[in-house]
């Protein structure tokens, strides 16, 4: 089969197969449908088009800053640690927060009316207007409430305002119904070319400050330029540049000032506590000093000895040592606490003691349990894993509680040996004067108070500088400013994306009328579900000639039937001989009958004598087509009523001598018993006899039997496809006729191949079709069909036009 059809390739002059490449599929697929394209890429453009110009555009203003790091702000930070008070040491990420941070732009929103907004109201979109003729100044700005448009209007003459059809005085503080507000004329004010001053032109709308904060951040960015560097870039998107420009200068303004104010408040708490510190330090050392000499006047002691020095560092080295030894016993108390109290659940190991060993010992039980923390989630208690683990987990824990107890006896040792040290010392203290013992701990008590006081007066004078001379956090490196045009919306993002969807929107066109079509439109589809097959494509004719084939004609449909014709002496028929062809289809209206008519009529072209059978007794067509008497016919001729000469229907009036048609006749009321009768093998056999090729046009397959009990007779099977017609599911039953050969040699024709793209269903026409040829081929058959059905007239139509 593969074969015959490479030859009928060969033969045909209008089967070319195309490469196979991504570019060639595209234009197959889409070049056709370029109208489609067309439009919905117009549309798309002109509604991008509209969209621009209605859009309210925004601008972006933006600023950078640089974040100081000055020795001042290091050595405060020092001075506080050293007090023992922490200091967050300033980063660009910690200030993009700040300037990021709610509490700040509520401020800014306070102080520069930004809950208050004027717009003028157009026909599609408002317009805001900055600055606005007068300022919205709320005595209270927290206490504002939100409200919608309010009606806006300003007499210049009478020095008034009307809000809502209520009056206020300028100047002076008044109460409305949105909060208590004092309203001044903004000298800055230009009057806008869009409208004037029509109170039912200009509206205002008041948000409260939480509200206006949270909608000015959603359009501020503040971003780090690099990480190694402590430039801050901060960008704020507004309707209005000017206004975006502003705003950006409110927030630097403000977090400069919250950032001194900042400092201060540190500062000045820093010197209320060095105050207090000072003024108890002092009295201290005041009474230290008058009990020193006090006490070298009364006793007479003018230093301490050697020796009293000695013992007393001796007795400060032996306490330390047992300090130390002490908090290893204790460290050893709380980890075996944790051995034997802990249970099967993993967690934090206590702090070891400085053993390799015993440090060792702690990191395996502490991994051994992590692990068995996995393997209980997914494996059961009595696991091997399991319970391998649980044990290896034992014997950790008994080997460490054995160091600990070794360790301990050790330590414990030793502690007995320190105290005894300690208390050798004690005694040898003891026998130091009395009166140089006390002279000795005055001196160390004034010593401490006097470094302390000293450490102190120190620190609040670099205080009290650094609070004089404190600057702003951050510098200005480029003052805000607006970035020209608008960032959106941008017209060629607006118009890139309109072409997209244009070009889509006709993709998804194409791909609904084609590839999710329930109906048969490309050769591939047949290829790709059956193995029968193809023997040729005829395209579809929009002309009302049942003839389309004719002497001398040498249109493009009619060399496509001389292509049939030729492919089907590949099928295994033998000129010389007689030859039967059964003509069927899956449902009515595939055109058989047109197909039947033009194949007789290129064979007799060829000086053979033809006979074409319309054995579609229930709904007869040819006989409509060729315009010739239905009665007596088949069907009259199977009952015995005539015989075969009564209803030969020769074609030499037409112009094409040789063939002859023989009509369905009366149509019956049971065609298929008739067909059982046995004067239909009498009739074939005189049939075979006589003519050189028989054509038989049977009832479709897929509605009722008649083409099987007929396909006996024939010794080739030409099953018709119509394009845009038969439904995908019918190719499965045509695979099963030829893959189990319930009909005789089955070939398939693919009818009525339109030329892809719009307006396709009309005509010739060279472009990308939907077989393999140039998209050629007759369409919905000659004739009447389902549809047909409901047209009223048709055949007298055909008949006319035919006249």
């Amino acid at each position: 089969m593969k074969n015959i059809e490479q030859q009928n390739v060969l033969n045909n002059p209008f089967e070319q197969r195309s490469v196979k490449t991504i570019i060639n599929h595209i234009a197959f697929r889409y070049l056709p449908f370029w109208p489609i394209f067309v439009i919905t890429i117009i549309v798309a453009l002109v509604s991008a088009h509209f969209y621009i110009r209605y859009q309210t555009p925004i601008y972006q203003a933006n600023a950078t800053i640089v974040l100081k790091d000055n020795a001042n702000e290091r050595e405060d930070a020092n001075v506080l640690q050293a007090l023992g008070v922490s200091n967050t040491v300033k980063s660009v990420e910690n200030e993009v927060e700040i300037l990021k941070s709610r509490d700040l732009m509520e401020q800014v929103v306070a102080k520069a009316n930004l809950y208050a907004t004027l717009y003028y109201k157009g026909a599609l979109r408002d317009v805001l207007i900055y600055p606005s003729p007068i300022d919205f100044i709320a005595i209270d700005p927290y206490a504002v409430k939100s409200t919608g448009p309010i009606s806006f209007k300003y007499n210049a003459k009478e020095n008034f305002i009307q809000l809502d059809n209520k009056k206020y005085r300028l100047g002076i503080p008044v109460r409305t119904p949105y909060g208590v507000f004092k309203f001044d004329v903004n000298h800055n004010f230009n009057p806008s070319p869009q409208g004037d001053n029509d109170e039912n032109q200009y509206y205002l709308s008041l948000r409260d400050v939480k509200s206006a904060a949270l909608g000015t951040l959603g359009n501020l960015s503040v971003v780090p330029l690099s990480k190694q560097s402590s430039l801050i870039n901060l960008a704020m998107s507004d309707a209005v540049p000017q206004r975006g420009i502003d705003i950006l200068n409110a927030i630097i303004k403000e977090y400069n000032i919250e950032g001194i104010k900042d400092k201060n408040q540190i500062a000045s708490n820093t010197l209320e506590f060095l105050e207090k510190r000072l003024q108890l330090v002092a009295d201290e050392l005041s009474g230290v000093e008058g009990e020193y000499e006090n006490y070298r006047s009364r006793e007479g002691i003018v230093s301490i000895s050697q020796e009293g020095n000695n013992l007393l560092t001796n007795v400060q080295t032996f306490d330390k040592q047992k300090e130390d030894i002490e908090l290893q016993l204790h460290i050893l108390d709380q980890i075996e606490k944790y051995i034997v109290t802990k249970g099967p659940h993993p967690g934090t190991v206590p702090a070891a003691i400085n053993n390799p060993f015993f440090n060792n010992l702690l990191e395996k039980l502490y991994g051994f349990e992590l692990q068995l923390e996995g393997l209980r989630e997914t494996n059961g208690e009595k696991s091997s894993a399991v319970v391998g683990l649980v044990s290896q987990i034992n014997q950790v824990k008994q080997s460490l509680l054995e160091n600990i107890k070794n360790t301990r006896q050790s330590l414990t040792t030793e502690l007995k040996s320190i105290q005894g040290q300690v208390s050798r010392n004690s005694q040898m203290l003891k026998q130091v004067p009395q009166k140089e013992r006390d002279l000795l701990q005055i001196t160390r008590k004034q010593v401490i108070k006097n470094d302390i006081y000293t450490f102190l007066l120190k620190k609040r004078e670099e205080t009290e500088l650094s609070k004089a001379s404190q600057v702003a956090n951050s510098k200005v490196v480029n003052s805000a400013s607006g970035s020209g045009g608008p960032i959106k919306p941008i017209p060629r993002n607006i118009y890139l994306i309109a072409l997209t969807v244009g070009v889509f929107a006709g993709v998804l066109f194409v791909l609904i009328r084609e590839q999710y079509n329930q109906s048969i439109l490309f050769r591939t589809d047949i290829e790709r579900l059956t193995n029968a097959p193809i023997i040729g494509e005829i395209m579809y004719d929009s002309s009302s000639d049942a003839m389309v084939i004719k002497d001398g004609k040498r249109t493009v449909i009619a060399e496509q039937f001389r292509a049939l014709r030729t492919s089907l002496s590949f099928t295994g028929i033998n000129p010389d001989n007689s030859n039967t062809f059964l003509l069927t289809s899956s449902i009515s209206g595939e055109g058989k009958s047109f197909i039947g008519v033009n194949l007789a009529v290129s064979f007799a072209l060829t000086g053979k004598k033809v006979a074409l059978l319309e054995f579609d007794l229930r709904k007869p067509k040819v006989s409509s087509m060729l315009e010739i008497e239905k009665d007596p016919g088949i069907s009259n001729y199977l009952a015995g009523l005539v015989t075969l000469n009564d209803i030969r229907r020769p074609m030499d009036d037409k112009g094409v001598p040789g063939f002859v048609v023989l009509p369905a006749g009366t149509i019956p009321h049971n065609p298929t018993e008739l067909m059982l009768n046995g004067r239909l093998d009498i009739l074939m056999k005189d049939l075979k006899a006589e003519f050189d090729y028989v054509i038989i046009d049977s009832p479709p397959i897929g509605l009722v039997t008649d083409a099987k009990l007929l396909s006996k007779y024939a010794d080739v099977s030409l099953y018709m496809i119509r394009h845009g017609y038969t439904p995908k599911g019918y190719l499965k039953l045509i695979d099963q006729l030829y893959s189990n050969q319930e009909m005789k040699n089955v070939n398939l024709i693919f009818n009525g191949i339109k030329s892809r793209g719009v307006g396709s269903g009309t005509g010739y026409g060279y472009g990308y079709g939907y077989g393999y040829g140039y998209g050629y081929g007759y369409g919905y058959g000659y004739g009447y069909t389902q549809e047909d059905e409901k047209k009223p007239g048709i055949l007298k139509r055909l008949v006319k036009k035919k006249k």
